[in-house]
């Protein structure tokens, strides 16, 4: 016979404790204690009595909160995703917008229906579908905190049961959102909770923003500036037509942005693009805007500190949205020249992971990509926003690549991502042009190019057994980076096409800069070997690029620079790495050598190029290295002189051969493979990065060794920066 029930049926029926008193505690303090018993009137039920109550279903009905169509997939069925977070356009309150900018359809996806087309972006469609059961679809494909796409086949799982706890919290933010750059931002938006800041420290935080924002004049001058001048660099990460609609109808006809009525990640967006144009204008512009060029280090410290309080303002971290993504990579253009670079990694990074939560990396090919002219306006603005999204992923992309010769390793995989390579189109219409007619996407396609030949060269490395395999590698990639840069480099781009002056002032610029980089990066896959070329004569041929490359850098960065042109940390880079290598060898030559004074001079040249960028905390930085570089072998000449040696003990360096001579020389490995190990023993993994300290080795070894590590994205580690006591990073 069962034991008798001792609990109350109020206490059993609210889940609690029961003191099993009659009455019991808990309904007296109720003033309940007439109806406490311990009797069930109809029986006692398990099934209903011990059921927990189940939450209804809240089903958004505003048109905001609306799933995502399909993506089709040109190569496959199509699968139905409901998951893909779409973005907000303008960052501003539906409420605080004209009736004439306000959204007059609520489903703007019906023209799109209508046509049979589904976009590769998500567009809005109705918000039933918010709830419609998986099986008419497929299996669901939402994003989950940690697996991005990851399809829920079992309803039994923490995931699922998290999931379905509150299915209307979980639908109202990423439902809420478009990759549009027109749509409002809805009232729904507003974060519930107050972020990484307190609700005092918030509205503290808000004002002082608030108060660092320059006027209106001011704000739209830097915006265009950077659009016309420094876009290019970047490969167009915004679309910036749609950005500069959004700014005007941000202010309306006040004078002012209310900045706590905006999309927190737009406004990161906005500083970004400030921080980015007072820093890189030269000082004859930015005095014009009403800055002195005293005042640029400070402010583009202070709207860099100010992108990255919007971003947690806007719960960037949580709420995935383009404008995160867009900002942090432009960050990457000033970070650098103020000394933020440690910060700005650590973005880097954050950014990767909301692209890959925002299905960038899932870009195939769409029908509407080839006649975007004759498409409705709804699915034109499907198309731009495929555009803009491809290109901030390949910006990503080549970020993270081109490090690998310095980090040692390299995040993407080409394997991992789907995503196409931006298309070729004017900015103002998005119409199709010529490849002749030079256009962002010509400049970042190209620059990935140069990026996958570096990460194929670092899987190669590490593939070779040993060092005459890797040298043979070095070589391989040599010519591989030597013929793009003359055969496949873009007309428009190309030093043997005539200049038109019809195209964009940017080009002529980004024809130097990519001939700069190019030679960059032969010496950076030579400098593994640099070392090992002052003792051995079989690596001569690396002494031989790494020079060459170096006086040519020199040479293109000492032509006379227009009045608009904007400094890029990169070419600072370039400039310091060519600089470095030419005094290394300095130390390896005798006075007497020709090469060594005409080094010299080329030294002395690199040293006032980088006095032109006063503001830049790297070129003050390469210059406190140089001079030292430069002094060390003073004092080195002025020893010998008191106290000569018995003997020459630097070998003179090969004059007057031929390229393909040298490298026939150097492929030939047979003879010195002996001493080479011996060599290699002393002096380490040569063709890995370098992370000692650089303080703690003696300075003939740091000449031996040479850990040169500066790339396009990543100046100088600790071991470079340490060694002039720099407070660069």
């Amino acid at each position: 016979m069962p034991k008798p029930r001792q609990t109350c049926t109020r206490c059993s029926m609210r889940r609690q404790k029961c003191d099993r008193k009659n009455p019991c505690s808990r309904c007296v303090h109720n003033k309940e204690s007439h109806l406490c018993t311990r009797q069930w009137p109809d029986g006692y039920d398990p099934n209903i009595h011990r059921k927990y109550p189940k939450k209804k279903l809240i089903v958004p009905q505003d048109s905001a909160f609306s799933s995502s169509t399909p993506i089709t997939d040109l190569s496959g069925p199509c699968l139905h995703q409901t998951s893909h977070p779409t973005w907000p356009d303008t960052p501003i309150s539906a409420r605080e917008l004209p009736n004439h900018i306000q959204s007059q359809d609520p489903n703007p996806t019906s023209d799109l229906r209508a046509a049979g087309h589904q976009s590769s972006y998500p567009t809005n469609s109705s918000s039933l579908d918010a709830v419609r059961p998986t099986s008419q679809h497929g299996p669901s494909t939402s994003i989950d905190f940690i697996t991005f796409g990851r399809s829920d086949f079992s309803d039994i799982s923490i995931s699922t049961l998290l999931t379905n706890k509150d299915p209307h919290i979980r639908n109202k933010v990423p439902m809420n959102q478009g990759l549009d750059q027109t749509q409002n931002r809805r009232l729904d938006d507003t974060p519930i909770s107050t972020g990484a800041f307190s609700a005092p420290a918030r509205s503290v935080e808000i004002y002082h923003l608030q108060s660092i924002l320059p006027a209106k004049s001011q704000v739209f001058l830097m915006v265009d500036y950077h659009e016309r001048f420094m876009l290019y660099w970047s490969g167009g990460i915004y679309h910036a037509p749609s950005f500069r609609r959004s700014l005007h109808e941000a202010y309306g006809q006040s004078h002012t942005l209310e900045l706590q009525n905006l999309d927190w990640r737009w406004t990161a967006l906005l500083f970004s693009i400030l921080s980015a144009s007072i820093i890189g204008s030269p000082d004859s512009v930015s005095v014009g805007w009403g800055y002195p060029g005293s005042e640029k280090v400070r402010l583009t410290r202070q709207w860099g500190h100010a992108t990255i309080s919007c971003l947690l303002l806007g719960d960037f971290a949580s709420k995935y949205h383009i404008y995160s993504v867009q900002a942090i990579i432009n960050m990457h253009t000033s970070e650098h020249l103020v000394g933020s670079s440690k910060e700005f990694v650590v973005y880097q990074g954050a950014a990767l992971v909301i692209a890959k939560g925002l299905g960038l990396h899932r870009l195939g090919p769409h029908p509407d990509d080839g006649s975007p002219v004759e498409l409705p306006p709804e699915q034109k603005k499907a198309f731009i926003q495929r555009e803009i999204g491809r290109r901030v992923w390949y910006a990503l992309t080549s970020q993270d690549w081109l490090c690998s010769s310095s980090t040692g390793m390299y995040n993407i995989q080409k394997r991992h991502f789907t995503t196409i390579k931006p298309g070729y189109y004017d900015e103002e219409t998005m119409t199709p042009v010529s490849d002749g007619t030079p256009t962002f996407a010509h400049s970042a396609n190209y620059l990935n190019e140069i990026a996958e030949l570096m990460i194929e060269f670092h899987d190669d490395i590490l593939d070779a057994p040993d060092i005459t395999s890797k040298y043979s590698v070095v070589l391989k990639h040599d010519a591989k980076i030597r013929a793009l840069c003359a055969e496949r480099i873009p007309s428009c781009f190309s030093p043997r096409t005539l200049f038109n002056p019809s195209w964009p002032r940017w080009v002529a610029w980004s024809r130097r800069l990519h001939q700069v980089s190019c030679a960059h990066k032969i010496i950076m896959y030579h400098q593994s070997f640099l070392g090992r070329s002052f003792k051995n004569q079989q690596f001569t041929y690396s002494r031989w690029a790494c020079a060459t490359s170096a006086r040519t850098i020199i040479e293109l960065m000492s032509q006379m620079r227009e009045e608009d042109e904007p400094q890029w940390w990169v070419e600072q880079a370039f400039v310091v790495t060519a600089g470095i290598t030419l005094a290394l060898d300095l130390f390896h030559r005798l006075e007497k050598e020709p090469e060594a004074q005409e080094y010299k001079m080329s030294v002395d040249k690199t040293i006032e190029l980088l006095q032109l960028w006063p503001n830049s905390s790297l070129a003050a930085h390469g210059i406190r290295l140089l001079t030292s570089l430069l002094h060390e072998r003073s004092k080195r000449i002025e020893t010998t002189r008191l106290n000569p040696p018995p003997s020459a003990t630097t070998a003179s360096f090969l004059n007057n051969i031929s390229l393909a001579a040298i490298a026939h020389a150097a492929s030939d490995s047979t003879r010195a493979e002996e001493s080479v190990t011996e060599v290699d023993a002393n002096q380490g993994d040569g063709w890995m990065p370098d992370t000692q300290d650089v303080d703690t080795v003696d300075f003939e070894q740091f000449m031996d060794t040479f850990p040169l590590e500066a790339c396009l994205d990543n100046v100088f580690f600790e071991n470079m920066l340490s060694l002039a006591h720099s407070e660069f990073l």
